[in-house]
């Protein structure tokens, strides 16, 4: 069910880039799902999002939550004991909110709702299946923490009231104690740019010998300036 995964830095895709550079509106099942499928590596680095995980150790795409629902992906780190659901909608201009005739606050989209409530769906079956053999054996003993993380939507859609309220939900509303982090396919590109730069700095430093002047990272920690 769930595979292993080293992360390499080097087959990094930055496919993403290039898929948000070449239209404005993207499609769930003809752009988003094939890009992520094509590239573990992509995938993996999606673990970033949740605490204590960082490019995930294990993955798994289409993982069945023990019964009739399906998460499109699912990452993690079964040694920390953390994991994350991942949930990935369309990536167009009213995928979060949709207008409203003679209103002038926009109600959430149902593809937003849609994709929230699958998430829902999966903590409840989670939360189910907890003390079972089945749940044990995929996530280890002890206690297993999980964040949802909802990739939908485009950053120009979002004007600053939307997202304030995008991001009030995302910081704000949880299920069943669980953070659910809210994202658009552009947040997800810019915080993929910049945690690489500051992960690719340190596995290099990685492999200077101890006695190399750059060896150490300098004062105030690695990263791009």
């Amino acid at each position: 069910m769930l595979e292993s995964i080293t992360f390499d830095h080097a087959q990094f895709e930055a496919a993403l880039g290039s898929l948000l550079a070449s239209k404005g509106d993207l499609t769930e099942a003809g752009d988003i799902l094939p890009l992520f499928k094509a590239s573990r590596h992509l995938s993996a680095f999606l673990g970033i999002f949740a605490l204590n995980i960082g490019p995930a150790t294990e993955l798994a795409y289409e993982f069945p939550f023990f019964g009739d629902y399906r998460a499109d992906l699912l990452v993690g780190s079964k040694s920390a004991a953390q994991f994350c659901v991942v949930e990935f909608e369309d990536g167009g201009s009213e995928s979060i909110f949709k207008k409203q005739p003679n209103r002038p606050n926009p109600e959430w989209s149902a593809r937003f709702e849609h994709g929230f409530s699958q998430l829902t769906d999966w903590f409840f079956n989670l939360d189910d299946y907890k003390k079972t053999h089945g749940f044990t054996k995929t996530f280890g003993y002890g206690h297993v923490s999980f964040t949802g993380l909802l990739i939908i939507g485009r950053s120009a859609s979002l004007d600053e009231m939307k997202r304030t309220r995008f991001r009030w939900r995302s910081t704000k509303v949880l299920i069943d104690s669980n953070p659910v982090i809210c994202v658009t396919f552009d947040d997800v590109y810019e915080i993929f740019r910049k945690q690489y730069a500051w992960y690719r700095a340190a596995a290099s430093l990685e492999k200077m010998p101890p006695d190399s002047p750059n060896a150490s990272p300098p004062e105030g920690g690695i990263g791009p300036k």
